[in-house]
């Protein structure tokens, strides 16, 4: 999630300001480059988070909090120990774009397959600036302080 949002913030106009319609332009930049089973990630995770809080809360009241508060503390560990690069993610988008294309191609709509293709060729353009970087993608927390439309801020900020 942080990647597409990341990604989509790198896209937007370098003019762009933080209010309602830059937030609009950057979940419609979302949505496109998450289309497909990688929405569906967030979603499923939550709803399993829900699931064993309720599982916990339903086998004892002390067992709910356990389960809250080991999910919150396995959940920090796993994002500081097995987040992969920045590459590794901005790969699947691209790759999950590429697809996307073909479909669009297939189908005869152009319009969306230029689209696609235009996606595609920016996120080829991040890939190779950060290609090798080894940088882990942005908090949401540092999602806020990164500038609209700088492709070089990241690795910039990180180096």
């Amino acid at each position: 999630m942080n990647t597409s949002m990341w990604v989509s913030k790198m896209l937007a106009p370098t003019d762009a300001e933080d209010g309602d319609t830059s937030k609009q332009f950057l979940k419609m930049g979302q949505a496109a480059l998450m289309d497909g089973w990688l929405s569906n990630i967030p979603f499923i995770a939550t709803i399993l988070l829900l699931s064993s809080v309720i599982a916990g809360f339903l086998y004892s009241w002390w067992a709910g909090i356990v389960v809250i508060v080991l999910m919150a503390f396995l959940g920090t560990l796993s994002s500081l120990i097995f987040m992969r690069s920045v590459t590794y993610y901005l790969s699947f988008l691209a790759h999950k774009m590429l697809n996307r294309a073909a479909d669009y191609r297939k189908k005869q709509d152009f319009e969306r397959y230029e689209a696609a293709e235009s996606y595609n060729k920016d996120l080829m353009d991040i890939m190779a600036i950060y290609h090798n970087s080894r940088l882990k993608p942005p908090t949401e927390k540092q999602l806020k302080n990164i500038p609209y439309g700088d492709l070089y801020y990241w690795l910039t900020e990180n180096n």
